[in-house]
């Protein structure tokens, strides 16, 4: 692609930008009250951040759209409603993890701390328990570390991408390796990427 033709996207991205970012705001801030319960400003502009870095990244399809201002609108639902779920999965996973480390108060279960040991700290489940379990916004979590929202954002995000890419170590592991998920049978029907 031509330099002339991408300066003309990125002046293009920029003005939907200025045009529209404060009232994608307001609009995943009303998405994330409703449906999270939570009123965290930080919570809606990274969803409105990731929905122009999906824009910028498929801006052919912004631009073929009949209504550019529509398609962004849409991306933030869709990017709030991920966030709603990943949030839920985060929420059930640290309940699950705390149920089985609080059967026997001194002794958990067996395989217990060998499932939790290595994903991550113990300073790291405490911030995931406080942000998901006890309900805390960033904005709260942020103040009460003496973090910036952005930097504990990024702290969080870190948390999830190792425990992550850990847990799916050690599912792939524990799986018999010629038995294929259902997300796995799916994607080969679709022409996706085969696990």
């Amino acid at each position: 692609m031509a330099a002339p033709e991408m300066q003309f996207i990125a002046r293009e991205v920029e003005s939907l930008f200025r045009a529209h970012y404060s009232k994608l705001v307001w609009y995943a801030q009303t998405l994330l009250t409703r449906n999270a319960q939570t009123s965290d400003p930080g919570r809606a502009e990274e969803a409105v951040q990731e929905a122009f870095a999906i824009a910028w990244s498929k801006w052919e399809d912004l631009f073929a759209s009949p209504n550019p201002a529509g398609w962004l609108y849409n991306t933030v639902n869709n990017v709030v409603r991920n966030m709603i779920r990943a949030d839920q999965q985060w929420a059930s996973r640290l309940l699950q993890a705390q149920a089985a480390l609080s059967h026997q108060p001194f002794q958990p279960p067996p395989g217990a701390d060998l499932e939790l040991e290595g994903l991550v700290s113990q300073e790291d489940l405490d911030l995931l328990k406080r942000l998901y379990l006890e309900g805390m916004t960033y904005e709260e979590l942020a103040a009460e570390e003496n973090l910036n929202q952005n930097t504990l954002a990024a702290r969080v995000r870190r948390i999830k991408l190792r425990f992550q890419k850990i847990y799916r170590e050690i599912e792939h592991f524990s799986d018999p390796p010629c038995k294929k998920s259902d997300t796995a049978r799916h994607k080969e029907k679709r022409g996706g990427s085969k696990l």
